[in-house]
């Protein structure tokens, strides 16, 4: 469930989702949305997957939308590139799979067997542990230009 409050005297607010309960509870001076988990983004160009500015999807697999620098796009990119450079050949105790003395599977999601360096591997845990705070929000904007963004849990 989302949440948010903010403490404001007079406003109006403009709801920018579409798709999911909104509860608006109103008090002298304070506003508390409730966001049910079924929200769709409306207004974001990618949907509920569109990333905060300066992030784009990593895209180490097809339809990884996990937000991240485009400096570690750029790395996903050159390591799904080295693939075949990267295993050891014939195989070995992990299966077809098993990478080459100093590389790791990345592991950026499930089944995600491409070799890179243990450092890279981190780096893709980290950027998963991220991916909630990373995308854009669509929340509810009240008429002093705040933006309430529901928290994601």
């Amino acid at each position: 469930m989302y949440i948010q409050k903010l403490s404001a005297s007079l406003f109006s607010a403009t709801t920018l989702l579409t798709g999911t309960t909104l509860a608006v509870l109103v008090s002298s001076t304070t506003l508390s949305l409730v966001f049910g988990h079924s929200a769709q983004a409306q207004g974001l160009p990618y949907g509920p997957d569109t990333c905060r500015q300066g992030y784009v999807w990593r895209e180490a697999v097809p339809n990884d939308h996990v937000c991240v620098t485009p400096k570690t796009r750029s790395q996903a990119a050159k390591d799904n590139s080295q693939v075949a450079n990267r295993i050891q050949p014939g195989g070995g105790p992990y299966g077809s799979f098993t990478c080459r003395q100093g590389y790791v599977w990345r592991e950026a999601v499930p089944n995600d067997y491409v070799c890179v360096t243990p450092k890279t591997r981190s780096q893709a845990a980290k950027d998963n542990s991220q991916a909630n705070h990373r995308r854009a929000s669509s929340g509810v904007t009240i008429d002093n230009g705040t933006q309430l963004n529901p928290v994601h849990d």
